[in-house]
């Protein structure tokens, strides 16, 4: 067996030459970049190719000059090369993929988490530590999820923060009723003053719930409100969208000791992950205390709620299910939440 070495501008190049000078018979066994520019720089157009033929006693054709080679041991070579770049591959790639070994029956499981969007290195890790169940998959993802809820009888409220169209002001109406169901006063409150549909939601909603509600343009008036009322009942205070890093900033700056209320960043869960991580990333994510989401109904699965929620390591207060006032937001249970994450089993 003779073999050859041939160098092109591109692998079709190099392996029109091989035709040309070995004919159809040649095999080919390898191919890779070369560096072939000066001082040892990669020009990323050059294929190297190397090719095996069968040695016959004849000439290889009759047009062809005879295919200069060396023995077997360059064959060798070539195959040795071959298998430890494989293995730098696969060493390089262990850190990244967890190694996941599993039968048949944790594949499907595997299938369907991918299915529901959960992120494949989260699904492998979900599986090594689960049983070949749905039930064990779902006691997994259970003790993964933090669920704190709203303890509104033991909150002096929340700011709601998030990108604009999230629900800010519609979950503030949810929250209200929700509160003012458990027979408690509350203060509403918006920063959010340019926005006059905004303002015109919150005044209604203060009128049904009979309610006080205050417009400021800026965080340095909080104070004297928030001290003043608090001992009256939860604040719920509604922020404008584009702006929730900046509001971070200046709650950092007036309440250097504390901010009385919880801050609560609401995820739009009809999102991709990209994009609701570019959100989350975009603020002081040290500040957030909480995390909710909404719009539960636009989201065709479910996955991302437990890529986000590991991402963020924030507990869960709320998910919103719809539209509707007061009635489309609950707290869920572990259970529930876990069952939606895999498809509403």
């Amino acid at each position: 067996m003779k073999i050859k070495k041939f160098v092109g501008g591109s692998f079709k190049e190099a392996l029109e030459t091989v035709k040309k000078e070995l004919g159809s018979d040649a095999i080919i066994l390898s191919s890779k970049s070369v560096k072939t520019g000066p001082f040892g720089m990669l020009n990323k157009d050059a294929v190297e190719v190397t090719v095996a033929l069968e040695e016959t006693d004849g000439p290889v054709h009759d047009s062809r000059e005879k295919a200069s080679g060396t023995d077997i041991s360059e064959l060798l070579k070539e195959i040795k090369g071959l298998r430890e770049e494989v293995c730098y591959l696969k060493d390089t790639l262990r850190p990244i993929v967890p190694t996941l070994r599993v039968g048949k029956d944790k594949k499907g499981l595997f299938n369907l988490l991918l299915k529901q969007g959960v992120d494949t290195q989260f699904a492998m890790i979900l599986l090594e530590r689960s049983q070949e169940t749905l039930d064990s998959l779902k006691n997994s993802i259970k003790g993964d999820l933090k669920i704190q809820g709203l303890l509104p009888a033991e909150e002096n409220g929340l700011i709601f923060l998030g990108p604009p169209g999230v629900g800010k002001t519609t979950t503030i109406s949810k929250v209200a009723h929700m509160i003012a169901s458990k027979r408690r006063p509350v203060n509403l409150i918006s920063l959010d003053a340019d926005r006059i549909g905004s303002i015109a939601n919150m005044k209604e909603l203060s009128q049904q719930l009979r309610c006080p509600f205050r417009v400021v343009r800026r965080v340095s008036e909080l104070p004297k409100i928030i001290y003043k009322e608090m001992t009256k009942g939860p604040m719920l205070i509604d922020t404008p969208g584009a702006e929730f890093d900046n509001i971070l900033e200046d709650i950092k700056d007036i309440f250097p000791s504390g901010f009385p209320v919880k801050k609560c960043f609401l995820i739009d869960s009809s999102m991709n992950v990209s994009s609701a991580l570019k959100s989350w990333q975009s603020c002081k994510t040290d500040m957030i205390d909480s995390i909710g989401f909404t719009k539960l109904d636009m989201a065709t699965h479910y996955g991302s709620i437990y890529n986000i929620s590991m991402l963020t390591s924030r507990p869960l207060s709320f998910i919103t299910t719809g539209p509707g006032v007061p009635n489309d937001i609950r707290v869920p249970t572990g259970d529930f939440l876990a069952g939606l994450i895999i498809g509403g089993i």
